[in-house]
């Protein structure tokens, strides 16, 4: 018992706290990408759950990296924490360990400037998370001393397996496939709806068809009622992009056409937008 360092063990204790919370983050965040829960939790409380465990993990992370320079005969100097694959002793699994945390803050400090970049941008460098995440776990394999035990790799490897998984059960084609489906199936006039309950001006909408969606000052979204073919494929992508599926598209040249594209994959479809005299809707509050 006196040969334990607790030091040892507190870095570690906070370093596999960490990877839970990280895991847990990728899960809401999956969980928030998909729509997999909007019929039970509110979108905006996913993705507050989703900020939560993610700046937690992320906080454990960097405690965990820079506790490495405490033990006075430790072999991890400064800039094997900041550069990756500088240390001598362990260049392999302490830089996976470096890439892994950078990778993930940098995901994380890009929600500050996402509309800056548009959401498929931001998408891209989102998903960085999930090679941060392997990285993060061969982070623990290669460097972890624990991790000498089977149960203990099983404990490692089984998280990361049931997130790839998941993350590969989405659509790999992002969509376009069904996007270019329902261009080829559309009618001669779309009418749009956004329901009210479930958007959260986030402007997604906006960033992808500004020409249709319009997110005012007072906080409202203003949309164009209906769209001509011109503008079809970029109210398609807005739909999409929305993360709450709060934009539907009716097919139809009448009023009541039942033929609908629900575009929000998760809830019960939206019948066709009702006819209005103005050509916008203010239906985003």
């Amino acid at each position: 018992m006196n040969d334990i360092d607790p030091i040892h063990v507190l870095a570690a204790t906070v370093g596999f706290s960490s990877a839970a919370l990280l895991w847990l983050a990728l899960i809401a965040g999956l969980m928030v990408a998909r729509g997999w829960t909007m019929t039970r939790l509110k979108h905006t409380t996913m993705l507050t759950i989703h900020g939560v465990l993610a700046v937690l993990g992320l906080t454990l992370g960097t405690v965990h990296g820079f506790a490495q320079l405490t033990p006075p005969t430790g072999t991890v100097e400064l800039v094997d924490v900041v550069v990756p694959f500088t240390n001598e002793v362990d260049p392999w699994g302490i830089g996976a360990g470096v890439i892994a945390l950078e990778v993930m803050t940098a995901a994380a400090v890009s929600l500050s400037f996402q509309k800056l970049i548009g959401f498929h941008r931001w998408r891209a460098l989102h998903a960085t998370v999930y090679a941060a995440y392997t990285a993060m776990t061969v982070h623990v394999l290669v460097s972890g001393s624990e991790t000498g035990f089977t149960w203990v790799q099983i404990v490692v490897v089984a998280p990361w397996a049931a997130a790839m998984v998941l993350w590969l059960k989405g659509p790999r084609d992002g969509g376009r496939g069904q996007d270019a489906m329902f261009a080829r199936s559309r009618a001669r006039t779309t009418s749009v709806q956004v329901d009210p309950v479930r958007c959260v001006r986030f402007g997604f909408c906006e960033q992808e068809a500004p020409e249709t969606f319009t997110l005012r000052g007072d906080g409202q979204l203003a949309y164009r009622s209906t769209v001509d073919d011109e503008h079809l494929d970029a109210v398609v992508r807005a739909a999409r992009a929305c993360p709450a599926r709060a934009i539907a598209v009716a097919q139809g040249g009448r009023v009541g056409d039942p033929r609908v594209i629900p575009l929000r994959m998760t809830a019960d479809p939206v019948g066709p937008a009702p006819h209005q005299r103005s050509d916008y809707g203010h239906r985003g509050y």
